[in-house]
């Protein structure tokens, strides 16, 4: 798989494979050692209610995300949810190094102190962890800084990505252009991708109609 380096984050080549799914994204038991973080920051303007807290079968959204992923990586940290109201999930939680400067400084942050190069990051509104398309991106990071799922029209998906230690420089880089969005940063990076067959493999909820619509549809 070729690296990519592109001034335009919204077109990159399609280099990964989604595979079939494995009972671990890992496939196996000898793996690389890995931390995930759970992105919890942001407002929730879109959806006007604290969308982490959302109740899916019982449990809160981000608790319900927790559980999927917890098992299957060495370390897990929460990015941005400093405010008191996820000590339930009983995860360290790491606060931005600068409030208020959206999803880039979340994750910049909790790479900063995370204990392993390797890293998944999710956000907090992707109820359903796609493991295949994660096992994808796990083997996909090799010889790069990160490894993105695209869709089929190019939009990358940096929330559900995978992202080495070594594409941190480039996240503060962007941070100091003022930038907020983690595509900004890819243009300093060597990015690897991997093409999703449909957009609906990674599933956010955003508003209270996508929750709703999720709900009725389990």
């Amino acid at each position: 798989m070729g690296e990519q380096r592109f001034e335009n984050p919204q077109r990159v080549e399609k280099t990964g494979e989604v595979r079939a799914a494995t009972e671990t994204p890992w496939g196996s038991d000898d793996h690389e050692p890995a931390t995930v973080i759970v992105l919890a920051g942001g407002r929730s303007t879109r959806m006007g209610v604290d969308k982490r807290l959302l109740l899916l079968d019982g449990e809160p959204m981000i608790q319900h995300i927790h559980r999927q992923v917890a098992p299957h990586f060495d370390e897990l940290l929460i990015a941005g949810g400093a405010d008191g109201q996820l000590a339930f999930l009983n995860a360290r939680v790491v606060p931005d190094e600068v409030p208020g400067q959206g999803p880039l400084q979340g994750i910049a942050s909790a790479l900063a102190v995370s204990r392993h190069d390797l890293n998944f990051v999710i956000a907090c509104d992707i109820p359903l962890v796609n493991l295949a398309l994660l096992g994808a991106l796990l083997r996909e990071a090799n010889d790069c800084d990160c490894a993105v799922p695209v869709t089929p029209d190019g939009r990358c998906e940096p929330l559900f990505a995978v992202y080495r230690k070594s594409a941190l420089p480039a996240m503060r880089r962007a941070l100091q252009a003022g930038e907020r969005r983690v595509v900004a940063a890819f243009q300093y990076c060597r990015v690897k991708t991997v093409p999703l067959a449909s957009p609906d493999e990674i599933k956010n909820i955003n508003t209270l109609d996508d929750y709703r619509e999720f709900l009725s549809a389990r």
